[in-house]
C-alpha cells in the first residue's frame, strides 16, 4: 500500500527558514517525529517580522483602528495571526485585502494558507492556483499547491506542478525534494530516490534527502536499505536528532530493543529543547509498551514528566498510555494535568471532551469543546458542538455552532444541522427554506436521514406547504418497516394531510 508522504513545503523540510516573499515567509523546522517517517514541516509558516507577536499584534491593531483600510497593516496582521496558528483571525483580513483589490500572489498565498488550516481545502486550492497564475515560478506557492493536490488525491496535478517547480528552479534542492515526495506518494520509488539524490547533490550539508530515501525503503519494507540510508545521513551529520529518531523507529520495527533505545537516547542528546526531548522519551516509552514491557514503559513515561516538567505533551502521552490499557481514571488525571496553567491546551481539551462524552457528561464535553474552538476552530468540532447542543435541546446554540461550521466550509451536514435547530426554535420558515436548498443540492441527502425527513415534513406542514410535506412523509414511509411504531405515525400524518387537502392530492395523481 502506498504511503502518503506528508508535505507542504516538504521540499523545505530541514531548512530552518525559507524566505519567499520579501523575506517574510519561512518554514518552521520539523519537530521530532514519532513515526518512522522523517516528515517535513507541514507548511510554509507566514511570519510578518522578527518582532514578537505579543508586541506586533497590538501595534498593528492600533494602526488599523486609526485607518481600517491600511493594506500593509492588514497584511502584516494576517501574517502575525497565521504565525501564531490563528487562521480564523487571519482569514477575514486576507478576504478584506482581496475585496479591496490587493490581489497579489502573496495575499492569495496567505489566504490559501488560512483556508487550508481551517480545512477549507477547495478554497485553499483556488487561492493557491490564483497565486501560481500570478507568480508561476514561486517555489513556496508551487509547494503549497502540490500539497493540497496530494491531499485531494489529485496526484497527476501534483506531479505536474512539482515538475514545473523543478523546471523553473533547477538549482534549488527544495524543488527536487518536492518532486521526489510526489513520486514516492505515487509509489514510483526508484524515480523518487533519483530526485532525492539530486537534491542532496545540490546541498550535501542537508541530509533531509537521505532520510527521504530511507523512507522510500521503509514504504517498500526494505528495512536494511532504509537503515543504510539513515546511517549515511548520520555519517554526514552525526548530531541530527531526526535521523536518530528515524534509526530508532527502523530498529523498533525489527524488535531490536537495545539498539532502538540507544538510537532514541542519542536523539534525546541532540534534541533542540525540552519539548522535543520529552517527545522522544515518550516515543521510547510507547515502543517499550508495544514490546509488552509495561513496567519499563511506565517508568519511561514518568521519567519524561519528571525531567521535563514544563512539557504538557509528556502528560498527554502518559494519559494516552493509560487509555490504551483501559485505565481511564488514570488517563483522565494525566490529561487534566496536561491542560496547563491556563487550562486551555487543545490536545488535552480534546481528549477530556471525548472522555466526558464516553461517560455521559455532556455538559463537560461541551465546555471542553467550546474552549477548543476558541483557539483552534475546526469544522468537525463545530459540528460536534451542534449535535451536543441539539441533544441538550439548546437549539439556539446548536444553530450558531452549525452556522459556524457552514461558514467554515459549506456542506450539507451543516445545513441539515441548522435546519434541525431552526425547527427546534420553531423557526419553521427558515427550516423549510434550508430543506429546499438541501433537496436542490443533493437530492438523496434527506433520503439517507429519516429524522431530517420527518423534520422536513413537519416544517413544510407548519408553513402550509402541504404538497411538500406529503412528499417528505412518503419518502420517509418508504424507509420504514410497516411493523414499526414510526411507520404508523408517519402513515397517520399522510392520511391527515390527504384528508385535509383532497384537491391537492387529486392534482398530484393527475
Amino acid at each position: 500500500m502506498k504511503r502518503f508522504f506528508l508535505l507542504i513545503m516538504a521540499f523545505a523540510a530541514a531548512s530552518a527558514t525559507l524566505s519567499v516573499f520579501d523575506s517574510r515567509v519561512e518554514a518552521r523546522p520539523a519537530r521530532p517525529s514519532a513515526t518512522a517517517s522523517p516528515t517535513a514541516a507541514p507548511s510554509a509558516l507566514p511570519t510578518a517580522s522578527p518582532e514578537p507577536p505579543d508586541k506586533a499584534i497590538p501595534r498593528l491593531i492600533d494602526k488599523l483602528k486609526a485607518d481600517p483600510n491600511d493594506k500593509e497593516s492588514l497584511k502584516l496582521l494576517a501574517q502575525q495571526y497565521l504565525g501564531i496558528s490563528r487562521p480564523d483571525l487571519a482569514l477575514p483580513l486576507t478576504n478584506k485585502l482581496l475585496g479591496m483589490g490587493m490581489k497579489t500572489a502573496e495575499v492569495y498565498y496567505f489566504d490559501g494558507f488560512a483556508n487550508e488550516q481551517l480545512q477549507r481545502v477547495p478554497a485553499a486550492i483556488a487561492d493557491y492556483e490564483q497565486a501560481s497564475n500570478l507568480d508561476p515560478t514561486n517555489i513556496a506557492v508551487l509547494g503549497a499547491l502540490t500539497q493540497v493536490y496530494l491531499k485531494t488525491n489529485r496526484l497527476a496535478d501534483g506531479e505536474r506542478v512539482a515538475k514545473r517547480a523543478v523546471t523553473f528552479n533547477k538549482e534549488e534542492k527544495r524543488a527536487y525534494i518536492n518532486y521526489g515526495l510526489v513520486l514516492a506518494t505515487e509509489g514510483k520509488f526508484d524515480d523518487a530516490r533519483t530526485q532525492f539524490e539530486t537534491a542532496y547533490a545540490k546541498d550535501n550539508s542537508d541530509v533531509t534527502p537521505l532520510l527521504q530515501i530511507g523512507q522510500t525503503y521503509v514504504s517498500q519494507n526494505a528495512l536494511p536499505n532504509a537503515l543504510a540510508s539513515v546511517n549515511r545521513a548520520l555519517a554526514a551529520d552525526p548530531k541530527n536528532a531526526q535521523a536518530y529518531i528515524f534509526k530508532g523507529d527502523i530498529l523498533a520495527r525489527q524488535h531490536d530493543i537495545v539498539n532502538a533505545l540507544a538510537a532514541y537516547e542519542q536523539a534525546v542528546a541532540f534534541a533542540p529543547d525540552d519539548d522535543a526531548r520529552a517527545t522522544i522519551t515518550d516515543v521510547e516509552a510507547r515502543f517499550l509498551a508495544a514490546e509488552k514491557k509495561n513496567a519499563d514503559a511506565e517508568a519511561t513515561f514518568q521519567r519524561a514528566i519528571s525531567k521535563y516538567p514544563n512539557s504538557l505533551d509528556a502528560h498527554i502521552a502518559y494519559g494516552d498510555y493509560w487509555s490504551a490499557t483501559n485505565q481511564m481514571s488514570k488517563a483522565s488525571a494525566e490529561w487534566a494535568l496536561a491542560l496547563g496553567p491556563q487550562k486551555n491546551y487543545v490536545p488535552a481539551l480534546q481528549r477530556l471532551a471525548a472522555y466526558s462524552l464516553k461517560t455521559n457528561h455532556v455538559d463537560a464535553a461541551i465546555s471542553y469543546l467550546e474552549k477548543v474552538v476558541q483557539q483552534n476552530p475546526s469544522l468537525s468540532v463545530f459540528m460536534q458542538l451542534g449535535q451536543l447542543f441539539t441533544y441538550r435541546h439548546d437549539y439556539l446554540h446548536a444553530h450558531q455552532a452549525c452556522r459556524d461550521a457552514y461558514q467554515m466550509q459549506p456542506n450539507v451536514d451543516a445545513l441539515g444541522c441548522m435546519a434541525g435547530a431552526d425547527y427546534g426554535t420553531k423557526n419553521y420558515k427558515e427550516a423549510a427554506a434550508i430543506f429546499d436548498a438541501l433537496d436542490a443540492r443533493v437530492k438523496t441527502y434527506l433520503s439517507r436521514n429519516g429524522t431530517l425527513l420527518y423534520i422536513a415534513g413537519k416544517s413544510y406542514e407548519r408553513t402550509n406547504q402541504k404538497a411538500k410535506a406529503l412528499n417528505e412523509y412518503k419518502r420517509l414511509l418508504s424507509l420504514l418497516k410497516p411493523s414499526s411504531p414510526g411507520y404508523k405515525q408517519v402513515k397517520a400524518a399522510i392520511d391527515g394531510l390527504s384528508k385535509a387537502s383532497p384537491r391537492g392530492n387529486a392534482s398530484k395523481k393527475t
